[in-house]
């Protein structure tokens, strides 16, 4: 009976080693898949993070272009010393209102030369800087709508509390949103929205 027993202690340890085995390799299969599943989705978020910084990056191009555009409009009143260093800062959007391939550009100006208390003077200038609009009293942010109207956005402007459908009439849109109808905006309508408190303002 003795001699029986050492072979069958011999294949219970066998028996559990090799368990032992599996269950490590089992555990370390789990991890490292794990961490590959964790790389994955690191790098998708950094990919969303670059495409999203690409998306929201202002072409140092535009700026200047802005810049100068500003520098010659008000040439006057700044040899006059008449606009203070906060008026002298705006806010950059580009969009594309129509069909061409290129994007407009709303500039946001700011500062107590050109915001009361109705609003801000916003200027629309063409993809090479000629002025399209001049619209007064506008609030921050302004907001592009789905609809069009003689192959241009309409866009929605706040003004006095209120947003205010403004439409392209062939040459330009109205320059005071306030006297434009009131469009009350749907909270659940995704509208592309810029000009926003938080975007980058530059010196001019």
């Amino acid at each position: 009976m003795m001699k029986l027993q050492f072979p069958v202690v011999g294949l219970l340890s066998g028996m559990l080693l090799l368990s032992c085995n599996s269950s490590d390799k089992k555990l370390s299969a789990d991890k490292n898949n794990s961490d590959s599943t964790v790389k994955m989705q690191q790098s998708a978020e950094s990919t969303n993070d670059t495409t999203a910084t690409k998306e929201h990056k202002t072409d140092l191009k535009t700026v200047e272009l802005v810049k100068l555009k500003l520098s010659t409009m008000f040439k006057d009143d700044l040899a006059k010393n008449l606009i203070d260093a906060q008026s002298r800062k705006f806010k950059l959007f580009e969009y594309n209102l129509n069909e061409d391939p290129k994007k407009e550009i709303f500039v946001g100006l700011t500062g107590s030369y050109f915001c009361g208390s109705g609003g801000c003077t916003l200027l629309l200038l063409s993809p090479e800087g000629e002025l399209i609009n001049k619209f007064t009293v506008v609030d921050y942010p302004i907001m592009v709508g789905n609809t069009t109207s003689k192959g241009w956005k309409d866009l929605i402007l706040p003004s006095n509390g209120k947003d205010h459908l403004m439409k392209f009439n062939g040459k330009n849109y109205p320059s005071n949103p306030s006297t434009q109808a009131v469009h009350p905006v749907d909270a659940k309508q995704d509208l592309v929205k810029g000009l926003n408190p938080t975007d980058e303002s530059f010196d001019w």
